[in-house]
């Protein structure tokens, strides 16, 4: 069982419905059966502080494991202080801020056919809606829309790691170019203070790298201090700190970087940067490293499918999981000073959807590798700083085993076969659940699951998913569009020619 504290009760998360031995939502096979009219022993629900555990989600394509996962998001933001940060591949929480139509509830109801339903637990859409859109939610994006939740995806470039820019350098290059992100990031810290905007960090550290291979220890301290204050450090140390950084003495920390950095790395590293800044994902002053240092939005999401490439989208999740963690540290070391009944601290869930593309089993580079340990630092170290995971995967054998392995609650939807299932219980130790339970997870049809962990403090909880509330933002092909014979020849001209007519006339050349 969940500890609790004494005298409280526990609250709860609702995940889905019990479900009879045919895997029925019992409570909707009854015909008096309406949204908001159950019992509490009809539904699933969780211990809320049992949710503070990294989390795997194991699921084949079209089992509802997408629509599982914005239903534990909802449910986590409306019943528990937590923030969500979701790392979303597919688009599907492009519309969270949108919540479903009114019929939904109205209309809920359980086909016993199809055996499938949307059902939610709430009595109308406006118990759910007015709670909701009390939810801070930001939606970071690289597309031109910026209105509504929707912001621009603007990174702190200091705090990227070198291995995104270092993947085809030699050795000794690596190594020049690690001591140019470290003077970038001193001079990123010191310009932060800056009451006035300069020429932009990337021109401006560029300008002042060169300065200090070419003046004098006492020239270049002379032009730090005409331009930055870097007196006392006492209010800048804080900043340095957003990227991990502690120094305490600026310009001899600056001054020895810059003595091994050459010519050729200076001209590529700030190339690189350039590129990157072009592509409109580099803030080009200090607000990303402003927004380090202020409270997040309880549900941020990074529409990675927005971005130009898979190098671009690693480079921002690098840089997203860099801010998280040293906000949590941040944080953490705050509480400290402060008396236990002080600490405000609220869990961060991480939540990566498709996992496997950015934790995989064998990382093709030095890229992924980085990333990589970033997240089994996270499962390793998190716990103590609030900071938590939760993976979402078609396949646990191409995941990271130790990211995997510190996964204790762990949802199993349906899988494809045998071998699937085999490799799901080695991998999330699962040897202690009964085979024949595991078995029923070849059976699953959509919405069907299993809880497993300290979510499930009664022992493996089979499931019927209720309905997700916001709207999904994804989408699959119509099959009762494309599944069908193809209109006639005759048809599809008249239409081509139809379309022709209310095309502009093409404008005479002269």
């Amino acid at each position: 069982m969940v500890a609790l504290e004494p005298g409280k009760d526990p609250t709860y998360l609702v995940l889905g419905w019990r479900v009879n031995r045919s895997l029925d939502p019992e409570y909707w096979l009854k015909r008096s059966a309406k949204s908001g009219a159950q019992s509490e022993g009809d539904l699933v629900k969780v211990p809320a502080p049992a949710t503070g555990n990294h989390t795997a989600i194991i699921a084949q394509s079209g089992s509802g494991k997408s629509f599982f996962l914005g239903r534990l998001v909802e449910e986590l933001l409306l019943q528990t202080k937590s923030r969500c940060v979701i790392l979303d591949p597919n688009a599907d929480f492009r519309r969270v801020h949108e919540v479903e139509g009114p019929a939904l509830w109205d209309a809920a109801a359980y086909d016993a056919h199809r055996r499938r339903g949307r059902l939610p637990h709430e009595a109308s859409r406006a118990a759910f809606e007015t709670l909701w859109s009390r939810v801070p939610i930001r939606i970071s994006t690289g597309a031109e829309d910026h209105s509504g939740p929707y912001e621009s995806l603007q990174l702190s470039w200091p705090s990227l790691s070198i291995d995104f820019l270092a993947e085809d350098l030699a050795p000794m290059l690596r190594s020049e170019l690690y001591h140019c992100h470290a003077f970038v990031q001193i001079i990123a810290a010191l310009a932060a203070r800056k009451k006035e905007k300069g020429k932009g960090l990337i021109n401006e550290a560029e300008r002042l790298l060169r300065m200090a291979r070419q003046l004098s220890e006492a020239d270049f301290r002379s032009v730090i201090e005409r331009d930055f204050d870097v007196s006392p450090y006492r209010s800048w140390l804080r900043l340095l700190t957003a990227f991990g950084l502690s120094v305490r003495k600026p310009v001899e920390r600056a001054l020895t970087a810059a003595a091994y950095v050459s010519d050729d790395v200076t001209k590529f590293y700030f190339g690189r940067a350039r590129e990157y800044e072009a592509a409109g994902i580099l803030a080009k002053d200090d607000k990303a490293l402003e927004s380090a240092l202020t409270p997040a939005p309880r549900l941020e999401v990074v529409d990675l499918p927005s971005l130009p490439d898979k190098s671009t989208r690693l480079l921002a999740v690098n840089a997203l999981l860099t801010t998280e963690w040293e906000r949590a540290r941040r944080s953490w070391a705050e509480a400290l000073a402060r008396p236990r009944d002080d600490d405000d601290r609220v869990p961060t869930f991480i939540v990566v959807d498709e996992a496997h593309n950015l934790i995989p089993l064998k990382p093709a580079n030095r890229a992924e590798e980085a990333l990589t340990e970033q997240f089994r630092t996270i499962v390793a170290e998190g716990r103590k700083y609030g900071l938590f995971v939760i993976l979402v995967s078609q396949r646990p054998d191409k995941l990271d085993r130790l990211v995997l392995s510190e996964c204790e609650n762990k949802a199993i939807m349906r899988l494809g076969s045998g071998s699937v299932l085999k490799v799901t219980q080695e991998m999330l130790g699962l040897e202690d659940v009964p085979p024949k339970v595991l078995e029923k997870c070849l059976e699953f049809e959509m919405g069907r699951g299993l809880l497993i962990g300290p979510w499930a403090p009664d022992g493996q909880q089979q499931f019927y998913c209720a309905a997700r509330r916001t709207v999904e933002g994804g989408r699959n092909l119509r099959s009762d569009h494309w599944a069908a014979p193809p209109s006639s020849a005759k048809a599809a001209d008249d239409r081509a020619a139809a379309a022709s007519d209310k095309l502009p006339e093409k404008p005479s050349v002269s």
